[in-house]
């Protein structure tokens, strides 16, 4: 207890230091960039002499109703509870970057001999940078997609699409068991990626950065990321939506409709959800509600709902895998009968 205590004073100094750090999301250079996309959206309105655009684009922007809906309320709280759990839970189930890539550089040393690459700095630090950022994103929507598809990990996941409002903060609207699985997933991503280059190029490697964030994650979300989780109606048009998931596109995502169920879970680029067939163009789109209407958990849920019912739904999935699986292995076998049987 004398160690974890300052462990969350520390987090909620980070905390506080979110719209100062470039690596998160509600970054005040991000959300200045969504805010320059609204009014250049607003004024594009205004010149087609859209005035009811403009106006629902503005009354989206500043409504009441819903940065302080109930929905939005538990995004918040979940914002400031959820880095102490995560902590607790990284504490429980760290795994290090470091050993993943010196693990990585070891197994391929062994199999393949010395590496005889001779790039310039220029070439290994663009194509780790680009490795990296395509590999990272690629596992995101891994991770994702496997969160839409495997019962017991959608038990957990969800609670996110539970939000009936978003805001930039419904990105924090996450358990903290999905919080820890998308941390494992970073680490063992990265270290593999740093593992390969420390095979290829030795260990001084350096990547393009803005502000200490990944050139091309900075650059995304810098062109409105924090638009894809808003009511603000934002398509990047069909030709770049096969490239880029844009705000509209994860609107589709947390639509309501069926229809839009398991769509769009690209993080950054869509080429992913293009290969798996779960890509949706917002042209002749229409999301009408967000959330899980019917369905536990719901957005009214208190805090303390929030986290337990998730596992408690996990835990009932996880227990029916389990019977299926034992009941398959006691279903009697069918027997065959010799081939001079039926001669």
């Amino acid at each position: 207890m004398d160690n974890f205590i300052p462990a969350i004073q520390g987090q909620l100094a980070t905390l506080l230091a979110y719209p100062f750090d470039p690596s998160r999301r509600i970054y005040l250079a991000y959300l200045l960039g969504s805010l320059a996309i609204v009014l250049i959206w607003m004024a594009a309105a205004v010149a087609r002499r859209d005035s009811v655009m403009a106006k629902q684009l503005w009354q989206r922007l500043v409504s009441p109703a819903i940065w302080w809906h109930r929905s939005a309320r538990l995004d918040y709280q979940l914002m400031v509870i959820n880095p102490a759990l995560r902590l607790l839970l990284l504490g429980l189930f760290s795994v290090s970057l470091v050993p993943v890539a010196m693990a990585t550089e070891s197994f391929l040393a062994d199999f393949l001999g010395d590496s005889s690459l001779t790039w310039t700095s220029v070439q290994v630090t663009a194509a780790y940078t680009l490795t990296l950022f395509i590999l990272d994103d690629f596992t995101r929507f891994l991770l994702h997609y496997l969160m839409h598809k495997v019962p017991w990990l959608w038990s957990i996941h969800r609670l996110h699409h539970s939000a009936e409002v978003m805001t930039p903060f419904t990105v924090y609207r996450i358990h903290p068991i999905e919080s820890l699985l998308y941390s494992l997933r970073m680490v063992l991503t990265q270290g593999l990626v740093l593992g390969l280059f420390f095979f290829g190029f030795g260990m001084n490697l350096s990547v393009w950065e803005i502000a200490g964030a990944n050139v091309f994650t900075y650059l995304f979300n810098l062109a409105g990321a924090n638009l894809r989780h808003s009511h603000l109606w934002i398509s990047w048009g069909p030709w770049l939506e096969r490239l880029f998931i844009s705000p509209a596109q994860h609107q589709i995502h947390h639509s309501s409709d069926p229809v839009h169920f398991d769509r769009n879970m690209g993080a950054f680029l869509a080429i992913w959800d293009g290969i798996f067939g779960s890509l949706v163009l917002a042209r002749e789109q229409i999301v009408h509600a967000y959330g899980l209407h019917g369905s536990k958990p719901s957005p009214h849920m208190s805090l303390w709902q929030a986290y337990y019912e998730p596992c408690l739904h996990c835990g009932r999935a996880i227990g029916g895998s389990c019977k299926s699986m034992i009941k398959r292995l006691r279903a009697p076998t069918l027997s065959l009968k010799p081939l001079r049987d039926l001669t």
